[in-house]
């Protein structure tokens, strides 16, 4: 139940707090007034689209909070808490701000939520009948949702399962299709693709074998110089082509020996025959080293001509498939598998039309499901519909569920959609002797209204989500004895849910719980919109008005709308007892 609307900078509503009561709430007032406004502050809460056109001139944002008792709501209660939105365990806020920036936050309990969210929570809590729904009713295709709904502990079950089936469906035929339009570029592909994974299995690729390769091409290249380097230096080091012929170990050597006499008679003497004598065994050893890697050294043209070769191929692979050996290896294995499986085509074209028959079959089998649920379904809800419109001064009028049937040349797949195959049209007669035509050819601004509010008013006698009913303008296209029986209709319904009513029509407004007057006034220059909660004798005056014009303030007028008040009470009095009996 929505407990309070509190509305800043909304057009010309600077500030205010509309407190609502439990049953039937009505909204007042002279065309222009502002009731529109409060109407939009509602669908801001449902998560509508948001003009900033709607922020109070001179302001630069508008905000609008709804908190709601949610005391007998289980499902917005778990879904709060499966959103981590909990707040206080019987209500909950939401809000929503606009900003002349063009930002747009949604807020629930205080905390920031995406649009998305908001709406998922306010159409759990608030249901709102406008002009809008009165489009919707007039095309066909909404139709099969009113029939859903009206069954929807046996249609939502079937429905889920179908949306599942379809989905399996669609994905099998998609695949399927790809697949078929693909065999021309599929033989290009296979041609391709043999060719590139050829080219480089016979590269025989190794992971990193390019940086080897670079290494040996270093030699190579250098082999002369490196070959002369060492000679040389195997030369001065060791065969001895300096002083006296004598070699750099040599002399190394008569140095340590001539201060080995002189060694011991100082530890500084000491420590440099030491190093002498250490540094004359390293380079015995560099020199071994040095000649046995001159030993070794094999320079071979046609290895470094393959050297080469080998290293022009790598990078020519590099230039079409990939960076390094270890890229070109893991794309050889891409396409392998892809080649495979495009060779292997035949026989997945057949797994696939045979999947794509399984799940057709399937499909097929639970839309038949919900075909038959839907037209057991669619008897109780003719009668239920007639009932309610008979209640509502309608005696004569008829209304039934059309099947479509398959058209000559349609095949039953054009028809799977996630709502099954059953296509279905409200038909209507309001008098009798007439025949059955569509709802949208022949219904008028009145009888539309009143459909629509039979459509509530059996919604509202569904158990399960207690939600608040909005009904802006349902008065469209009634007056006299007809307003009077729409009234009383609101009035059951507001035994069940909370209902908030804009009219223009007084017999609706006396058959009201609470009402309240809308109204414009003139502060300081500027035009405001005001909302009032009326009591008894303010409600008479309103009525009046109402009845007779905004000039009417006579003791008789007053008296007249006494009346009305008085019966609508007596009205709703009886038609609780006899709901109760």
């Amino acid at each position: 139940m929505l407990l309070q609307l509190s509305i800043s900078n909304l057009a010309l509503i600077d500030a205010m707090s509309i407190d609502f009561a439990p049953g039937m709430n009505v909204m007042t007032g002279e065309t222009g007034a502002g009731k529109s406004i409060v109407v939009d502050a509602v669908n801001l809460v449902l998560g509508e689209r948001a003009d900033r056109d709607l922020i109070a001139s001179g302001k630069q944002k508008a905000r609008v909070e709804a908190v709601f008792d949610i005391a007998d709501n289980q499902k917005v209660r778990a879904m709060l808490e499966e959103l981590s939105l909990e707040g206080d365990e019987d209500t909950v806020s939401i809000s929503r701000e606009l900003t002349s920036a063009g930002k747009n936050i949604c807020r629930i309990n205080g905390t920031v939520v995406p649009l998305q969210t908001l709406r998922q929570v306010s159409a759990q809590l608030l249901d709102i009948h406008g002009q809008h729904e009165h489009q919707l009713l007039l095309d066909s295709k909404n139709h099969i949702s009113y029939l859903d709904e009206y069954a929807a502990d046996e249609i939502h079950p079937l429905l889920e399962r179908c949306g599942s089936a379809y989905a399996a469906w669609r994905s099998c035929a998609q695949k399927l299709s790809r697949l078929r339009k693909s065999i021309s570029e599929r033989e290009q592909r296979i041609d391709m693709l043999r060719f590139q994974l050829e080219e480089l299995k016979n590269a025989r690729l190794v992971e990193n074998e390019e940086d080897e390769l670079e290494r040996q091409k270093v030699f190579y290249r250098n082999a002369g110089k490196i070959m002369a380097a060492f000679d040389e230096a195997c030369e001065l080091l060791d065969s001895g082509s300096g002083r006296d012929n004598s070699s750099a170990v040599e002399l190394l050597r008569e140095g340590v020996r001539a201060l080995s006499s002189v060694a011991t008679l100082d530890s500084r003497y000491e420590a440099v025959f030491a190093r002498l004598d250490s540094l004359c065994y390293e380079v015995e050893d560099a020199v071994g080293e040095l000649s046995a890697l001159r030993e070794e050294m094999d320079y071979d043209e046609q290895d470094a001509e393959r050297v080469e070769s080998r290293l022009d191929l790598l990078r020519r692979l590099n230039r079409k498939y990939g960076a390094t050996t270890g890229d070109m290896i893991r794309y050889r294995d891409k396409i392998a598998a892809e080649l495979g499986e495009l060779e292997d085509s035949d026989e997945a074209m057949e797994r696939l039309e045979k999947e794509y028959r399984h799940s057709g079959k399937a499909l097929q089998e639970i839309c038949a499901l919900l075909t038959k649920a839907r037209q057991h379904a669619a008897k109780r809800f003719e009668q239920s519909i007639e009932v309610q419109l008979h209640d509502l001064g309608m005696k004569n009028a008829r209304l039934s569920m059309a099947f479509a049937p398959m058209q000559a040349g349609e095949r039953l797949s054009d028809r799977f959609s996630t709502q099954g195959v059953d296509r279905i049209e409200m038909m209507f007669c309001a008098n009798l002797g007439q025949p059955m035509k569509p709802l949208a050819r022949v219904a008028s601004g009145g009888e539309l209204s009143r459909i629509m509010l039979a459509l509530k008013n059996l919604s509202a006698q569904k158990p399960g989500i207690p939600r608040s009913m909005v009904f802006d303008e349902i008065d469209t296209g009634i007056s006299g004895r007809m307003a009077q029986v729409v009234s009383e209709k609101m009035s059951q319904i507001g035994d069940h849910h909370q209902v908030i009513c804009v009219t223009h029509l007084p017999q609706i407004a006396a058959m009201a719980d609470e009402q309240f007057l809308v109204r414009k006034s003139d502060e300081g220059g500027v035009t405001r919109t005001q909302v009032l909660c009326l009591d008894h004798a303010a409600r008479a005056q309103e009525i009046a008005r109402m009845v007779g014009g905004a000039a009417c303030e006579s003791e008789s007028s007053i008296r007249h709308a006494m009346t009305m008040l008085d019966e609508a009470d007596a009205r709703k009095q009886a038609l609780r007892e006899a709901y109760r009996s």
